[in-house]
């Protein structure tokens, strides 16, 4: 199954600020990441991402899957697509899988992709860089023990101030 990670970051890398809102994505992330949930039809992201997102703003309206990586599996879900589950990265594949897709986007938060990251993968790594700093907030990564070399895809300047860096992991 091919799994890619589409995130924004600030200019320092970091996914999120420290208030946990997202005032800071442009407008050209939001359609990029509506388009591909449309694409792959199965999205991941972890509790918090989803909780920002529920009810109005989750990128699939009962269609899809919606899988939320949680430990509280009992969360009434918003709509019937979601799926709250504490499996592993590789279980939560072969459900998928299992279900007939072929292609998942991981949109967050860093747990999860780190999980997807350890668990080796994740085949592609879509960074739209907004143009701002956080001095503190959420890293793309943490805890993730090993070296991961990427090449680069594509480059593209969404807007005035905002740029999508498409990667291919390569090991």
């Amino acid at each position: 199954m091919k799994i890619t990670v589409y995130l924004a970051a600030s200019a320092n890398g970091k996914i999120s600020n420290q208030r946990n809102v997202p005032d800071w994505l442009s407008q050209e992330y939001g359609q990029g990441f509506m388009n591909i949930s449309q694409q792959t039809k199965a999205v991941i992201m972890g509790k918090t991402t989803y909780n920002i997102l529920a009810p109005d703003y989750l990128p699939l309206k009962n269609e899809g899957a919606l899988v939320v990586l949680t430990h509280d599996t009992s969360a009434r879900p918003a709509q019937s697509n979601v799926v709250f589950t504490d499996k592993t990265p590789q279980a939560i594949v072969a459900q998928l899988e299992g279900q007939g897709y072929s292609e998942a986007v991981i949109i967050g938060g860093t747990a999860t992709v780190s999980g997807f990251m350890n668990a080796r993968l994740v085949n592609e790594l879509i960074l739209v860089v907004e143009p701002v700093l956080f001095g503190a907030g959420l890293p793309l990564l943490k805890d993730v023990d090993h070296e991961t070399k990427m090449s680069l895809l594509d480059v593209k300047k969404l807007n005035d101030h905002t740029v999508q860096l498409h990667y291919r992991l390569t090991t």
